[in-house]
């Protein structure tokens, strides 16, 4: 069978959060094998997409995503049942262990982000040549971010707004909240030696979640996120 393969990532954050990309075949139809343990419903909601790239995005990064929580529970990959929980943010059902999981896909690319401990959240962004990042600005950056974006040159701004865009998207999604109304209570510029993302200006809902910008290929931004443990908290504080 011509599966979608998952490539195991490194990433700093704990050993119970797991990484995977995975990379789009865009020449196959959504009648190839590789889709075979997509439910009803996701093969509907997958012909529904207007462009074939998008149709495959979700079609991969689901059958991708049905094959590490078969791996994680044991349960058989197109047994597995997929909803939304009530913020809207995918989970699965009637699983005999704790898992939680998190998906983003961008362009040729997608990352599944799962743990078995904690809450996780994952982003991956395509970095645009030649996007306009000042026009959105002032509903995505806190305005010591904006301050110090201004202070680089217009190569160096760009770059470190792909990275402050899914370091917030990361962290919002883990958490579960809105993501529009919380960006810009977040502050995740400038970066830090390491990786980690700085935790400094933060709406209380993310104050007990940490991330870190991880591998990505040429020309992405990615980012993990995940929660801390009541004694992982204590110990950092």
């Amino acid at each position: 069978m011509n599966l979608v393969d998952c490539i195991p990532l490194p990433h700093p954050g704990p050993h119970d959060v797991a990484l995977w990309r995975v990379d789009f075949a865009f020449d196959r139809t959504l009648a190839a094998p590789a889709f075979d343990t997509l439910s009803v419903e996701e093969r509907e909601r997958a012909a529904r997409f207007h462009r074939h790239q998008d149709a495959i995005r979700f079609a991969s990064v689901r059958a991708a995503l049905r094959a590490v929580l078969s791996h994680t529970t044991k349960i058989d990959a197109g047994r597995i049942r997929i909803a939304a929980d009530e913020a809207g943010r995918p989970c699965m059902l009637d699983s005999p262990v704790s898992v939680d999981f998190n998906v983003s896909h961008s362009g040729a690319h997608g990352l599944i982000a799962l743990s078995t401990r904690r809450r996780v959240g994952v982003d991956i962004e395509t970095r645009a040549p030649g996007f306009d990042w000042r026009s959105i600005a002032r509903s995505t950056l806190t305005a010591d971010e904006l301050a110090w974006l201004q202070g680089l040159d217009a190569a160096q701004s760009q770059h470190a707004f792909f990275d402050a865009w899914v370091a917030k998207e990361a962290l919002l999604k883990a958490v579960g909240v809105g993501i529009s109304e919380h960006l810009t209570q977040l502050t995740v510029l400038p970066s830090c030696i390491g990786g980690f993302v700085p935790r400094k200006q933060r709406p209380l809902a993310v104050r007990t979640f940490l991330a870190a910008w991880t591998q990505a290929p040429q020309g992405y931004a990615a980012c993990i996120a995940w929660s801390e443990s009541p004694a992982e908290v204590t110990q950092n504080a």
